[in-house]
């Protein structure tokens, strides 16, 4: 399925499927900014102009017009004025760190075999003190991972996944650290939510047997806690590069979160306490990756937090000039500032001062 612009914007029939994506950003900020702006998510950039995007069943149709012709081309103003909101309103407090700037969640991969730094922060205190290193740099959240999810890796049992994140999560929390447990296992989840994780990262989607329940009842328990970012994946870290394919990999990718975000709330926990990440890297070839980017602000239309996780993937060196892992900072910060101005606020890297200086100097 392509995606064709049109010249004349359709009008949207009753009970029709469409989508919005905010184009037209500039920062909130800016001079130049008037009454024809509006503000993305209650963050830091604004938008005039709305890609209107339907199917037709072999095709995704898109035209742009601005905000305000888009609101008179609808009939349903009372569900424009829903959908409108959805895109504007500021997003709730997450884990306790206000959306209205974006943050750096900082890796901290307790495994001998990640892609990038896999053995770094094997032992407990080494990932420990590599945390603390990253908060000092800049990061406001710590993700601790036990288990790889790169092509290939080994597959971990719960137990062991437990036993080398376990240690570390209870040792951040007790010094006052916002962490977050990578994982999609319910039995892990569970471990690192006892062990003091308020935020559950779970790269699967929480498809796991139990896994929306399990968060659920941790926020029903403690309201600080029970938080839950779903990522997308196109099948498994086994199977997912294997051949990747999509009509048009960020509606796709939308329809598929928007039904997470729905099996979550089933579960019992409030919008307030969901993120997303459309999963960039995973079950995507650099033409899928590279058009999530630009879309980044379609995804303000799910109405909760977005994160991007892009730091020394394989695309940049795809694109580039097959550089290892350790030599693409330059494309995970050019990425990463293309998802910042698309509003994600929350981005996910491995180099915390690196992205923190391009971050704090983007917005000045």
């Amino acid at each position: 399925m392509a995606l064709t612009y049109l010249s004349e914007p359709q009008a949207i029939l009753p009970g029709q499927s469409y989508w919005l994506r905010p184009v037209n950003l500039i920062r909130w900020s800016d001079p130049a900014r008037n009454s024809a702006h509006f503000r993305l998510a209650g963050g830091w950039m604004g938008f005039s102009h709305l890609d209107l995007i339907t199917e037709d069943g072999t095709d995704y149709c898109a035209s742009r017009l601005s905000v305000h012709d888009w609101l008179s081309l609808m009939g349903d103003k009372t569900e424009a004025q829903a959908r409108l909101h959805k895109l504007t309103a500021p997003r709730a407090d997450f884990a306790g760190l206000s959306m209205a700037e974006p943050h750096v969640m900082g890796i901290v991969n307790v495994t001998p075999d990640s892609f990038s730094d896999g053995g770094q922060h094997y032992q407990a205190q080494d990932a420990i003190a590599g945390a603390i290193a990253m908060q000092e740099a800049g990061a406001t959240i710590l993700d601790v991972g036990g288990e790889s999810t790169r092509p290939g890796a080994e597959i971990v049992g719960a137990e062991a996944e437990i036993g080398r994140i376990s240690p570390v999560i209870e040792a951040l929390t007790r010094a006052g650290h916002i962490v977050s447990a990578d994982t999609r296992h319910t039995q892990v989840m569970g471990a690192a939510l006892r062990a003091g994780a308020p935020i559950i990262n779970d790269v699967g989607g929480f498809r796991d047997s139990g896994a929306p329940e399990m968060v659920a009842e941790a926020y029903h328990l403690d309201a600080q806690s029970g938080f839950a970012i779903a990522m997308h994946m196109q099948g498994t870290p086994e199977t997912m590069q294997a051949n990747p394919h999509y009509q048009f990999a960020p509606l796709d990718v939308y329809r598929w979160l928007e039904e997470r975000i729905q099996v979550l709330l089933d579960a019992g926990l409030p919008l307030s306490h969901i993120a997303i990440d459309p999963g960039f890297g995973f079950g995507k070839t650099p033409a899928h990756n590279i058009e999530l980017i630009q879309w980044t602000s379609l995804f303000h239309g799910l109405g909760v937090p977005l994160l991007i996780g892009v730091s020394r993937k394989s695309t940049i060196a795809k694109l580039s000039r097959d550089e290892p892992a350790s030599e693409r900072l330059g494309g995970s910060l050019a990425l990463t500032l293309q998802a910042v101005h698309g509003g994600a606020q929350l981005v996910r890297t491995h180099d915390v001062a690196e992205t923190k200086q391009a971050l704090t100097l983007y917005l000045a």
